[in-house]
């Protein structure tokens, strides 16, 4: 990868879109060996240049969640991809797994799935509900939180959990306040006639 920063973003954003441009039948094997490889390959890369390949790693969860919504949160794909994720990178138990991507993952998978989320609900309507298997998208975040032989893992899986959950929790309560400021056809008339009154010319 380039050491120009907007090659690699370029970069990093063109190989983490190829899951979009495949049939969904060859999207999972795909992951699966994308991380296979980086899990064997991560030790012996330079440490000066890791950085590019955190990029790279966001940006391939984020076209992840892209093609799981793509495919309307088909249950079954959700799970061969959470299952595909404990089977790889998240796995609980195999050491060989680099841990510096268990915690990468961790950090940024709750986050990368808000901003598919967030695209998609900026393109519905009102009254479009937004349905999809959030516990199957969390299990490898919760998984690692109980399973994880690796105590720092567990602890950084709980982090975000509760981070996660508290967002969740400051949007609903956002969304309530502003629904208390919706104005009832009533509250608009009388504002309207206010507003006259205060413009109407002293005689």
């Amino acid at each position: 990868m380039s050491d120009k920063p907007l090659v690699q973003q370029a970069l990093a954003n063109d190989l983490g879109s190829l899951v979009l441009e495949m049939p969904a039948s060859n999207a999972i094997p795909f992951l699966s060996a994308f991380w296979e490889v980086h899990c064997k390959e991560w030790y012996g890369l330079d440490r000066l240049r890791l950085d590019k390949f955190y990029l790279l790693f966001r940006r391939v969860i984020f076209f992840s969640f892209k093609f799981l919504a793509k495919e309307d949160w088909d249950e079954e794909l959700v799970a061969d991809y959470t299952n595909m994720l404990l089977e790889g990178p998240l796995h609980p138990t195999d050491r060989t797994k680099p841990d510096s991507i268990r915690y990468h993952i961790m950090d940024i998978y709750f986050g990368e799935l808000v901003k598919v989320l967030d695209e998609i609900r900026e393109s519905m309507d009102e009254d479009d509900v937004l349905e999809l298997p959030l516990d199957e998208l969390e299990r490898p975040i919760r998984v690692t939180a109980t399973d994880n032989i690796n105590k720092v893992a567990r602890t950084k899986a709980l982090e975000a959990i509760r981070q996660h959950e508290e967002q969740d929790d400051e949007d609903e309560d956002d969304e309530e306040e502003f629904a208390g400021f919706e104005a009832s056809d009533e509250d608009m008339e009388d504002l309207e006639e206010g507003s006259e009154d205060e413009e109407a010319p002293e005689k």
